[in-house]
């Protein structure tokens, strides 16, 4: 069973994010919301919380779970091959619905800063990178409610601030290998945009 803490999305109290902290350090698994639809995540630095959250979630091992980040400056330090255009996206679209897949020293690793100040919050009050994906069976509808995810998705808490974005709209998801940007998925930030942006930013 699923419990529920409800939380204000624009001031998160600190004792409801203390509790979804203790859940995630334990190897537990917690719903969370973003400005896109709902997400479920775990600290993939306790062993076992990441095949946990990949059994729950029901998907091929293989494919890699994007990171919650609490700012842009997380991420940065933790790419190999930052440059200035990555800058003028982060600038952009973080906080925002944007994640940028770049090389690290674990190998290629997408990020995500949502635009919602409960996953935010979650990830500093962590001190580290969370593993977030959409909180959904694999193939099955992105969930913009915590009622929605929990009827969904196996969980240990969730976090409900009330409905995310009027259409469950995902991020757009880009992989930067350098001076070339590849379109993974094109979810609410059109890749045009991206693209013109980026260059831009190089050219800076």
């Amino acid at each position: 069973m699923t419990l529920i803490a409800t939380i204000n999305r624009e001031t998160p109290d600190f004792q409801t994010l203390k509790t979804a902290r203790d859940v995630l350090h334990a190897g537990g698994l917690v719903i969370v919301p973003t400005e896109t639809v709902y997400g479920i995540a775990c600290d993939p630095a306790v062993p076992g919380a990441l095949e946990k959250l990949i059994r729950a979630k029901g998907r091929d091992g293989d494919k890699p779970i994007a990171r919650l980040a609490a700012d842009g400056t997380q991420v940065k330090a933790a790419s190999r091959h930052w440059n200035s255009g990555l800058d003028a996206l982060a600038s952009k679209w973080w906080p925002g619905p944007l994640t940028l897949i770049v090389e690290t020293a674990d190998g290629w690793t997408g990020y995500r800063v949502p635009d919602h100040a409960v996953p935010v919050e979650l990830a500093k009050i962590c001190g580290r990178t969370l593993a977030l994906t959409s909180a959904n069976l694999s193939g099955e509808p992105d969930t913009k409610t915590a009622q929605e995810a929990i009827a969904s998705i196996p969980a240990d808490l969730a976090l409900d601030s009330g409905p995310s974005a009027t259409e469950a709209i995902p991020s757009t998801v880009i992989k930067a290998d350098g001076d070339d940007l590849t379109c993974i998925r094109e979810g609410r930030v059109p890749f045009s945009q991206i693209q013109q942006v980026f260059f831009q930013g190089l050219e800076q």
